[in-house]
């Protein structure tokens, strides 16, 4: 059966170049049509509250600080998991999001609850940063061999400069 299905695509190479052309044109079209993330980021959706109070107890974090905040987040739409960590003057609440939520959105739940939480003197609760471990992995250095180039025409080729900051990050980055 193999030999016969060898011999006619062999007598109709026409066809069959037809046909591996109409594949490829639907799968570029199919392709072209959806949103490819450069760096995409295979976390789940969350939000970290990191809350300091120095000379704290472990338990003091836990009985002041998180449950607290983790009884105040509970009932935000799409919320999944509820995760709290407290050591010694740090409470770190992670709050875990189904996949069907907005991360932005998430976040602006979590800083409206967030305002209402009942915290004792001199804590401040806030939201950690916006990205994940696994995203680290996408962070990149650019570096030349050819010795003509240096990291200020770098600089000023790609025009970094006109952003402030840039260029002393870069130094403390590259050295």
């Amino acid at each position: 059966m193999i030999r016969r299905l060898v011999d006619f695509a062999l007598n109709n190479r026409y066809l069959w170049c037809w046909r591996l052309g109409c594949s490829c044109s639907a799968g570029g079209g199919v392709v072209s049509q959806h949103a490819v993330e450069v760096y995409p980021d295979i976390a789940d959706n969350y939000v970290t509250i990191i809350s300091q109070w120095s000379g704290r107890s472990a338990e003091e974090m836990e009985q002041q600080v998180s449950v607290p905040v983790e009884i105040q987040m509970f009932g935000i739409p799409h919320l999944t998991t509820v995760r709290s960590e407290s050591i010694f003057g740090l409470s770190l609440v992670t709050l875990i999001f189904d996949d069907q939520s907005v991360n932005e959105w998430n976040r602006q739940k979590v800083l409206e609850r967030l305002t209402q939480v009942n915290m004792p003197a001199g804590v401040l609760p806030q939201i950690g940063t916006d990205w994940s471990e696994t995203g680290q992995i996408y962070w990149y250095t650019i570096r030349s061999t050819n010795p003509a180039y240096d990291l200020n025409e770098f600089e000023e080729h790609r025009r970094l400069d006109s952003v402030q900051g840039i260029q002393e990050s870069f130094r403390t980055w590259w050295t």
